[in-house]
């Protein structure tokens, strides 16, 4: 008899343990408000963000509506997002701030330096850097381009969750292999050692002499990590520079929360932030709206419905993490592009400023 009550609760245990293993760790990383529908106290945020110049209003109310819908049933959250051109998008989410009341942004896109400075300085942003350190959102911290997240530190501090997106280019030294190589008889060691004209100017001194184009033969390229097979085919294509990143870069895209007395409103941001970095429903619904109206999946591709008052556009870099975002061919957003994307975020390091 005890041994069966002694298996009887180690079969409780282990499936108490197995329920709290698979549990997601999505909560509010400050208060640890449980993640429930009868016990998250139900807020209302408000979102600005950018929309391309062509987006119908009919097309961002819908969107918005079902957003809203979203964020309600999962995050117990009803999210009012206001979309603005970038004409006027600092004017009016500086206005918005200033104003207060009701339509008060709890979460911004920051879309430049200037804006993230004129805010920080009015003290209007919340500090992150605590979010980032909790067990619920410190995810980000592997998820962000090391790179990128690195220049978005201000006085020690993070206030923003930069947006993945692609960033900077690359310098390669281009060498013909079949003159280099063939005809001049230099060895490949050699040849890939080379990172400036200077290290190629004896070879390119013999190209003259031989009466070659030297400069045409021995050249630097600038450009992304994708023509790098492209050039690879007939040439050695060793890096010169890598992407650097820059604090323009780092605040071109990335949401911020707006300061707030109750805590719990920065902490309710901080996770609909999270989730647009995390969950691609509602990461793609800010980027391409609503299937069947605003656009449909051919063969795995997303074709945007450009006709009437459906019109929904807006750009990749301001509505979440590129890296998330479904391809879009239209774009030039595919499994291919994301992939060099990577890759060419992966290399880029910090600029000195």
């Amino acid at each position: 008899m005890k041994k069966i009550v002694s298996l009887a609760l180690f079969f409780v245990l282990l499936a108490a343990m197995l329920v709290s293993c698979t549990k997601p760790e999505i909560g509010d990383g400050i208060h640890e408000y449980p993640e429930t529908a009868e016990t998250v106290e139900r807020l209302d945020l408000n979102m600005y963000i950018i929309t391309g110049d062509d987006t119908t209003k009919n097309a961002t109310e819908s969107v918005a509506t079902r957003i809203s819908g979203h964020t309600k049933i999962t995050y117990n959250t009803t999210l009012n997002i206001t979309y603005v051109k970038e004409s006027e998008y600092d004017a009016t989410v500086k206005a918005a701030i200033a104003n207060g009341g009701k339509n008060a942004p709890h979460i911004v896109l920051i879309n430049s330096l200037e804006l993230f400075d004129a805010l920080k300085a009015e003290n209007k942003l919340a500090d992150l850097t605590p979010y980032y350190a909790s067990r619920d959102f410190g995810r980000l911290n592997s998820q962000l381009t090391p790179s990128l997240l690195a220049k978005s530190y201000v006085d020690g501090k993070l206030y923003t969750v930069p947006n993945n997106h692609l960033i900077g280019e690359y310098t390669y030294l281009v060498i013909n292999k079949d003159i280099a190589m063939r005809t001049l008889h230099y060895g490949n060691e050699l040849l890939s050692s080379y990172t400036s004209l200077e290290d190629a100017a004896e070879l390119m001194e013999e190209m003259k002499n031989a009466g070659y184009n030297a400069e045409e033969l021995v050249r630097l390229v600038t450009g992304p990590y994708e023509i790098r097979e492209e050039l690879s085919v007939e040439n050695f294509c060793n890096i010169v520079s890598v992407p650097e990143v820059t604090k323009a870069d780092a605040f071109s895209s990335a949401f911020a929360v707006v300061n707030n007395a109750e805590t719990k409103y920065n902490d309710r941001a901080m996770q609909i932030i999270y989730q647009i970095n995390n969950d691609n429903e509602l990461r793609n619904f800010l980027q391409y709206g609503v299937l069947g109206a605003n656009y449909e999946v051919v063969d795995g591709d997303i074709v945007r419905i450009k006709d009437g008052e459906n019109t929904y556009n807006m750009k990749l870099e301001y509505t979440g993490n590129m890296f998330e975002a479904e391809n879009c061919s239209e774009l030039g957003w595919t499994d291919a592009k994301k992939a060099y994307a990577i890759l060419q975020n992966n290399d880029s390091v910090p600029a000195e400023e």
